[in-house]
């Protein structure tokens, strides 16, 4: 019997462990089916605390990256633009650019660099025009500026390096040359205008091969590859650009263009990370510490670091303060602060008057006044050109300071007075050449003139060609006139220079007097 109870207790202990078994699982399937804001609430009554928060709900799943694009094809570049490359970036400049690099001097090397942007530039432009309709002229002048900045510069870095007298030549070449990207603007013939560009660039080309023909031989090839980058450039007009910058009637407007050359190409992935959060405001400076007091060595040593400006504080003194002009002021020994007078402190010293060279500039002239053209008060305009001057014309140049002149075809007369560092290339005069007043001329001409008169010049240089040998020169009150002259048999461009004489010997022969230049033996 005891046996039977004790069997039958096992197995109600057996048959309650099921039920709660089978009791606990359909709790737990019961709960899976109610929603997350009951699921919490179950929860609490578990086993959690009454007061504690509800479980948060996990955040959706990032949306999946969306499918990178392929990359486009890269435009076809435009014909014109294709053969700039070749012909003038590949074929001419390249070669230029590294041939200065191998011997030049810092100075040319970092204006080169600079002709080389300009015509990164150009070619910049060339594409626009290649790809856009003609814009308007507002519009058109504002794609200039960096070529208007290109020249700038270029002129600039001639202008600061005047001290490297023996590289000077050559910056000057190259800054003639720096205007031919002009032809963007010429209409209907680009061509001649880089031909113009080219003579003047051989005006100062034609020094450096003089100078350097003894000595480097590198300078005349240097000189030859610049020379043979602007020709590749007249002919590359000549080819594509025949009466002016070609636009394409069938492209999008300036504007379109910039907005797709400028858009970013679409990538794929996932948004780009928030920025970081800003600075933490830095902390108020510290106020300043008070000045030391004024005086002691240090003092001295400050104001004396001041420069011009340690005599702006100075005031004039009148003679009633001078001790050498008063004996009552040396007898006393000392000089009264102020003076007394009142007439006398109102009177203020006389300011000087300008010098002539700080004088306010005069308009500058470039007109043809009847037969006559008047060329006044230009500065540092290279080249100034006078196309298909007539015989009767004469040519008038006054007070021009750093220019360059170039006359085309065959005039009266030429005259030059009151102008410094101004270059004359004149084709054929009929009459004279007179140069009055000017030094560091430089005259050059290319076809014939019968007579150079040079009066009260200093420091000018002439280049004559091989048929004007049977020139007459005069000159009166002047030196350092140096004539270049063309080396038989060889090619053009290489000249024998030869002084004019400055020192006479005068003897008296049969009662007249007898006058010979000085020839010195060495």
């Amino acid at each position: 019997m005891a046996s039977g109870g004790l069997h039958s207790l096992a197995t109600i202990i057996k048959r309650l462990e099921a039920t709660t078994s089978r009791l606990e699982d359909l709790a737990s399937l019961a709960t899976s089916y109610l929603p997350p804001a009951a699921q919490g609430a179950g929860a609490v009554t578990q086993g959690a605390p009454v007061n504690a928060e509800p479980t948060p709900v996990p955040p959706p799943p990032p949306p999946p990256p969306a499918p990178i694009a392929p990359p486009a094809a890269p435009a076809e570049t435009p014909r014109s633009v294709a053969a700039f490359d070749e012909q003038i970036i590949d074929g001419k400049l390249t070669p230029f650019v590294e041939l200065t690099k191998n011997f030049a001097s810092p100075s040319v090397v970092e204006q080169v660099g600079l002709v080389e942007q300009e015509f990164k530039d150009l070619r910049e432009l060339l594409l626009v025009a290649a790809s856009c309709k003609k814009p308007e002229q507002a519009e058109f002048e504002k794609l200039l500026t960096p070529l208007q900045k290109d020249i700038e510069a270029i002129t600039r870095a001639k202008e600061a390096n005047r001290k490297d007298r023996e590289w000077f030549n050559h910056l000057s070449t190259v800054a003639e040359g720096a205007p031919c990207i002009g032809w963007i603007t010429v209409s209907p013939k680009p061509g001649p205008y880089v031909a113009e560009v080219k003579d003047s660039t051989q005006f100062y080309g034609n020094r450096v091969i003089k100078e350097f023909k003894e000595k480097d031989p590198k300078h005349a090839e240097w000189v030859k590859a610049y020379i043979a980058l602007l020709e590749e450039m007249r002919k590359y007009i000549m080819e594509y650009h025949t009466t002016g910058l070609v636009w394409n009637p069938k492209g999008v407007s300036v504007d379109q263009f910039k907005a797709s050359s400028s858009a970013p190409a679409p990538a794929g992935g996932a948004p780009p990370p928030p920025p970081p959060p800003p600075p933490p405001v830095a902390p108020p400076a510290p106020a300043a510490s008070a000045a030391p007091a004024a005086g002691g060595i240090n003092a001295v040593f400050e104001q004396l670091n001041r420069g011009e400006e340690v005599t702006k504080g100075l005031r004039k003194v009148d003679k009633s303060q001078m001790t050498h002009k008063n004996p009552a002021l040396r007898a006393g020994g000392t000089v009264p602060a102020t003076t007394s007078s009142p007439a006398a402190a109102a009177k203020k010293p006389t300011k000087p008057s300008k010098p002539q060279a700080l004088m306010g500039k005069k308009p500058a002239k470039f007109a043809l006044e009847g037969n006559k053209w008047a060329i006044e008060y230009q500065e540092n305009q290279s080249p100034l050109t006078l196309d298909n001057v007539e015989i009767s014309q004469t040519v008038n140049l006054y007070g021009c300071k750093n220019t360059t002149v170039v006359i085309k075809g065959k005039c009266n007369a030429v005259t030059m007075i009151n102008c410094t560092k101004t270059s004359v290339l004149v084709e054929s005069v009929i009459s004279s050449v007179s140069v009055t007043n000017s030094p560091s001329f430089a005259l050059q001409i290319t076809g014939k003139a019968p007579t150079i008169q040079l009066d009260s010049t200093d420091s000018g240089q002439i280049y004559l060609s091989k048929d004007c040998l049977d020139v007459e020169i005069t000159t009166a009150k002047c030196s350092s006139i140096n004539v270049s002259l063309p080396v038989e048999g060889e090619e053009e461009g290489v000249f024998n220079e030869q002084p004019i004489p400055e020192m006479f010997r005068t003897t008296v022969v049969d009662g007249k007097l007898v006058t010979t230049a000085v020839e010195h033996a060495g």
